[in-house]
């Protein structure tokens, strides 16, 4: 098979930017797929970073760079809270300065051939390369609780597709999870001008303490800062990335699932206290379509059920590491796929089983923990696949 490139990356976030940059300085042929950052630029006015303004950046391989760099030089807050605005609009800088050969096409097919891989384009074009790797982020992972997945699409949407909560003006709105999504969901739907309540199954709903920016010596000693938020765990995991991979997988497999569960930044705290209800301990048990409205069964801590009528219902229920998502993938390569659970197994170079195929980002915290879930991980990753792809080519 004649090889059009050695590396193909699909997707053009923060992962497969960083990657590329890399890649590009190493000399390796490479071709980046998707339409730049547009995760962030889809995000809605109001929302900010979830993670820390100094541990959210693209990684290229040059010094001063960084997000808290770009936001100085632009008059912007360089620490918490940073708008996904000013996020998007360095991501574009960045990649205009150090990725400017980004194909904004998207990847409608990954196929197996000899040699390599044949990846089929929107714009009909088909390519073949040596190496793929997988850098899509959360797209396709959104997770709707099988409790609703018979409502009409009119009537339900997850909080990924949602990027305008003007919609929801005048309306009554649902609103299902216990993280950060879906606590910003309710604030937004009511400062839209809608009325909203969160029904969160578990028994709380948590609001991360802001961490200041001046802290004294003791406390950074006993609590350090770090890309996952103050903590001697986290200090840990940031100091030695690849920490979890090297655990035994049944022993890694608890502690990802378990690690930084749902839980909102301090921010949107004074947003939805005291002006969105919050149900604890409340699980939807039903969801139906009645006429133009939907009808839901909630049943509560008690035991006890009640009937909830609304305009609409917005999921913010998380995403699912389920490599199966991926449609762009030949059903022969997913068949091929070694899995954790429903995330794939990768090689300590982020290769999974079926060789030349790699996944980063969110697709990879099963097998190398909290990190990866978010932008912080791209670092490592970048770097770390950058060396790999560049020897083995």
């Amino acid at each position: 098979m004649k090889l059009d490139t050695d590396v193909a990356i699909v997707g053009a976030g923060p992962y497969g930017l960083s990657l590329a940059a890399h890649l590009r300085t190493r000399g390796v042929k490479y071709r980046i797929f998707g339409e730049v950052m547009r995760f962030w630029r889809d995000m809605p006015v109001g929302i900010n970073l979830k993670s820390l303004a100094f541990a959210t950046n693209i990684y290229v391989p040059k010094h001063g760079h960084s997000f808290p760099n770009w936001c100085r030089q632009n008059g912007l807050e360089d620490f918490e809270p940073c708008t996904m605005q000013s996020f998007s609009a360095y991501g574009l800088e960045m990649q205009k300065r150090f990725v400017p050969d980004v194909e904004e096409v998207l990847v409608t097919r990954v196929s197996l051939r000899s040699g390599g891989f044949e990846l089929a384009l929107s714009s009909g074009e088909r390519l073949h390369a040596s190496k793929v790797v997988v850098c899509t982020g959360l797209s396709g992972l959104a997770q709707i609780p099988d409790v609703l997945r018979e409502l009409r699409p009119d009537f339900m949407r997850h909080t990924f597709h949602i990027s305008d909560y003007s919609e929801f003006r005048n309306k009554n709105v649902a609103v299902i999870g216990a993280g950060s999504s879906a606590i910003e969901a309710g604030a937004l739907v009511r400062e839209a001008g809608g009325s909203s309540e969160v029904f969160v199954r578990g028994q709380e709903a948590v609001f991360h303490g802001r961490t200041p920016r001046e802290r004294p010596l003791w406390e950074r000693i006993k609590n350090p800062t770090t890309v996952l938020g103050a903590g001697r765990d986290n200090w840990l995991l940031q100091q030695l990335p690849l920490m979890v991979y090297r655990l035994p997988r049944e022993r890694r497999t608890r502690f990802v699932k378990r690690y930084l569960g749902p839980s909102s930044p301090w921010w949107i705290k004074d947003r939805v206290l005291g002006k969105v209800p919050i149900h604890v301990r409340h699980e939807v048990i039903e969801a139906s379509n009645a006429k133009q409205r939907v009808q839901l069964k909630v049943r509560d801590g008690e035991g006890g059920s009640r009937k909830v009528e609304v305009d609409f219902v917005i999921a913010g229920t998380g995403y699912d590491a389920d490599v199966s998502r991926l449609k762009f993938l030949d059903p022969e390569i997913l068949g091929r796929i070694d899995r954790i659970e429903r995330a794939p197994t990768l090689s300590i170079n982020f290769e999974s089983s079926v060789p030349g195929l790699h996944f980063t980002g969110p697709l990879s915290f099963m097998c190398f923990g909290p990190l990866f879930r978010f932008v912080t991980g791209a670092e490592v990753a970048s770097a770390r696949l950058a060396r790999r792809l560049g020897r083995k080519i």
